[in-house]
Parts: C-alpha cells; structure tokens; sequence
C-alpha cells in the first residue's frame, strides 16, 4: 500500500535531510549509529514536514509493542522524573512509549509491577528498586523481557547494571566534611539495608576510617527517602547528647527536611550544623541556604539506561549483563 498523499513519508524526509532512507530509520530506531549533525538534519526535516512514524506497523512487522517499562519507587521525588526524562530523551526518537509504575519501596508492589510488565508484553524493562530480590526477577528473565537494573550492586545473569558510584561518592561527601574541620558526622540513611543506601553507609563508614574517626553507630539514622524522613532522622539526632557537627543524606529531600528542622530550632548552617545531600536534583539550589551534594546526574542515567535497552531489543547486544558505573560529582555551596 503506497503512503497516503496528505501524509509525509520516509521518503520525502530522506530527500528533505540529504540522506537515505535507510539512514532515517536508523536515526528513529536507535539501531545503528548515526551522526549528530546528521541526526539534527534528519529531525529538523521531520518537524518541517510534521512526519509521523507508523509506530504500530513498526512494531508488528518486528514482533513488538514498542512499549518499555520503568518501574520506580517514589515518582514524588525529583529525581525519578528526571530520569525518565532522560529515558525518553533516547527511546522517544526510536519510536518507544514508556509505561511507568510507582511501588513506593514496597517489594510485594515491586512484584506486581514486574508482573504487569510481563502481561502487557513490554519489550524491555528498567527498575529502579532497592528491596527486589534476585528471585523476583526471574519471571522478567524467563519472558526474554531484556532488563536493566538501576542501584545498587547485585549482579545478576540476564540482567544489566547501572549505577552510580554510591560507595566512592559517600565516601567523597564524608571526605570534604572531614576536611572542613567536621569530626562528629552523622549519616541520614534509607530504610533498606542493601542497594544504593548499603554502598552509601559503606562509603561513609570508610571515609570515617580513614580519617581515624570512630564510625558511632548511633549517627546512622535509618528513615524513609523523603523530606519527611529526613525530617524526623534530623530530629533523632538532634536528641542525642553528643549531638552531631554535620549530617550527610541519602537524597536531597531528607537533606532538605534536615535543613527544615535545622530552621525551626534556630541552627545556624553551616556554623552550628552542615547539612550535605546527595543527587542535586533542582531544589537543591532553591533551599536556604543552598544545599551542598553529590551531583547524580539522573537524565544521563536514563539516557545510558534507554541505550542499554536499545541495545538489547535490537539484537545489537546478546551478551552477558553488563554493569556500567556513572561517577558523581561534588557540587559545594552553602549548607556545608
């Protein structure tokens, strides 16, 4: 069947952009690797045409729902629509739709949403959780659903690994608080003691070490990863009598709800307590004072993600998993 003469085809985009139509759809699908300067070209026909791809034919002709599931544990928190932002930076070009579930950290949700994955035939899937657990994967891997997993460290067969630098990236937050003259630091930690908020405790615990300070057990305060949690971790730790210099926290929102109770009982930050977060997500530079953090860059996440899951849908890549580490970066300004 020829295109329908009111509606712009591959063809009249190649012609428009100065190249194949070959090279179109590998510009739209991510398939092969294509210039950036060529890309541009080819995206600036396509918006100047208003060319629409056949998203449906494609993915019936190629065995697919041209779908990808994100599942994530808190879309309340800045980072995560970030993240999928970045997601959708790569796979919106190939001609993918995301399907997004929220779990809460709750890892019979983190099933559910697993399973909905599996019965709305995703072609590839990425988590972002910290409680599922190697068996809970299993049903993803015996679908042939290609998979990446986001945080924390456990490697699996079948499935891809994408990280940041969680232990060296705590242990650099610890290491300039140390060097700012901060002897007794406290830790905000997430709930979980495995994945991302594990590596963070062991790269606080180290940094403590090698500076020959006593890791106190006492200034770990496990709460939820929320302004919230962070809040009433802060207050904890506030009670105790030798109360700590510096707090550093597994996200910015509980170094923010840090920040807030620092407020309302009248402590001068940094002078009477430094407040440092991790992920510099916006509101970061927002707060009074302005928070200092590990920059955890989340769209550069998602668009190494989406590539990774690219990679996989089209054949490209039929290895082992892979494990790629995003470093972090110390981001100073105010609070610490």
């Amino acid at each position: 069947m020829s295109p329908r003469p009111d509606r712009p085809h591959i063809g009249q985009v190649a012609q428009l952009a100065g190249v194949s139509a070959t090279t179109v759809s590998h510009a739209l699908n991510g398939r092969r690797p294509v210039s950036e300067a060529t890309r541009r070209r080819i995206m600036e026909a396509i918006d100047q045409l208003g060319y629409r791809p056949n998203v449906v034919a494609r993915g019936l002709r190629a065995g697919r729902t041209m779908t990808i599931g994100l599942v994530i544990p808190d879309i309340t928190n800045p980072f995560y629509p970030l993240l999928a932002r970045g997601l959708q930076d790569v796979l919106g070009p190939a001609g993918y739709d995301e399907i997004i579930t929220n779990t809460n950290g709750d890892r019979e949700l983190e099933r559910i949403a697993l399973d909905k994955m599996i019965s709305r035939q995703v072609d590839a899937v990425a988590f972002a959780v910290f409680d599922t657990h190697a068996a809970d994967l299993q049903p993803v891997i015996d679908a042939g659903i290609p998979a990446v997993r986001l945080g924390g460290r456990q490697a699996q067969p079948g499935v891809d690994l994408l990280h940041t630098d969680d232990e060296g990236a705590a242990a650099e937050a610890t290491g300039y608080l140390i060097e700012r003259g901060y002897r007794r630091i406290g830790f905000l930690s997430g709930p979980a003691a495995h994945g991302p908020a594990a590596e963070r405790i062991m790269g606080y615990q180290a940094a403590l070490r090698a500076a020959g300070l006593k890791a106190d057990p006492n200034l770990v305060a496990q709460t939820e990863f929320s302004r919230e949690g962070g809040a009433e971790a802060m207050t904890r730790l506030l009670k105790l009598r030798d109360r700590p210099q510096a707090v550093f926290c597994a996200n910015d929102m509980m170094a923010i709800g840090a920040l807030d109770v620092a407020r309302q009982r009248g402590l001068e930050v940094p002078g009477q307590l430094a407040v440092m977060g991790f992920d510099d997500i916006e509101a970061a530079s927002l707060v009074s004072p302005q928070l200092t953090t590990m920059a955890n860059p989340a769209r550069e996440i998602g668009r190494a993600c989406a590539r990774l899951l690219l990679d996989r849908v089209s054949g490209a890549e039929s290895g082992p998993g892979r494990e790629i580490v995003i470093p972090a970066r110390l981001i100073r300004r105010e609070s610490a």
